[in-house]
């Protein structure tokens, strides 16, 4: 009866052995199919990234650092003619694919905007309908901002909903505009424009425009004090010294230096000079 007793216990455990083991290529099969997903929406979300522009009146360079795979982060740089150029920047709540997914929704919702040149208060309304109409019961918001720049009057108009302030280096870096978003979260509600929801300021040649998401003012040092606007804008004035090409490198290194814990938000940083 021992005996008996044994080989059950032993067939038992061999049975089990075997359930884990299917279990474990089960979960194997799962994380795979799961990293492809991940690699295919990180290959999507990088497709829509601006490449850098070397225009005879502008030039451009831009930096993405997600935290993970995919990111929130969306930006997007398009001609509508010769001498206009749009550039957008959002950045959805959370990370993952979820954000991801919606930041390319995105993408192509404001392509349309872009395309009939319409001016950036009126991008910003129409995103805000379109997301309220689609996107309610998700939970997710986004900061937005629209700038529309007029390369032949060398003018910037711009609308923002509560995205970080774009910032206007003036040439030689004697001085910073702050260009500061003037209507609330895109999803938030219904109505999100302010009484004043577009601003305009005249460029010069030789300024240059950082335009970035937050995970760079929210960088902590090793007190916990965020970098903030004032932070940013002297590290940016300070990279007036540099070509604008290596202008992104060196801001991101200087924000580096100054971050004491790693990051936990997305990176976006896009710098323009006026020719």
């Amino acid at each position: 009866m021992q005996h008996t007793a044994v080989a059950d216990i032993e067939t038992e455990m061999e049975r089990l052995r075997q359930q884990l083991a299917a279990r474990e290529r089960e979960l194997h099969v799962h994380r795979e199919r799961l990293r492809r997903q991940l690699e295919l929406a990180a290959n999507v979300h990088r497709s829509l990234l601006p490449k850098p522009i070397h225009h005879e009146r502008i030039f451009l360079d831009l930096r993405y650092l997600p935290i993970e795979q995919v990111g929130g982060d969306y930006c997007q740089v398009k001609f509508s003619d010769r001498e206009t150029l749009y550039l957008t920047i959002s950045d959805v709540t959370g990370h993952g694919i979820g954000p991801a997914l919606l930041a390319t929704r995105v993408s192509s919702e404001v392509r349309y905007g872009i395309l009939y040149g319409r001016p950036p208060r009126d991008i910003i309304r129409s995103l805000n309908t379109f997301i309220c109409d689609h996107f309610s019961e998700a939970g997710l918001y986004l900061s937005f901002l629209a700038a529309q720049i007029d390369l032949a009057r060398r003018r910037i108009t711009w609308s923002g909903a509560g995205h970080p302030a774009v910032l206007l280096i003036h040439r030689g870096g004697t001085s910073v505009q702050r260009l500061r978003s003037q209507n609330m979260l895109v999803g938030v509600q219904r109505d999100i424009m302010s009484d004043e929801p577009e601003h305009s300021a005249q460029l010069a040649t030789g300024d240059r425009l950082l335009f970035y998401t937050d995970g760079l003012t929210e960088t902590a040092d090793s007190e916990g004090r965020q970098l903030g606007l004032d932070g940013l804008a002297e590290i940016a004035a300070e990279a007036m010294s540099v070509e604008l090409f290596d202008m992104a490198d060196l801001v991101l290194r200087r924000v580096a230096e100054y971050q004491h814990e790693p990051t936990d938000d997305d990176m976006t940083l896009i710098v323009a000079e006026i020719r």
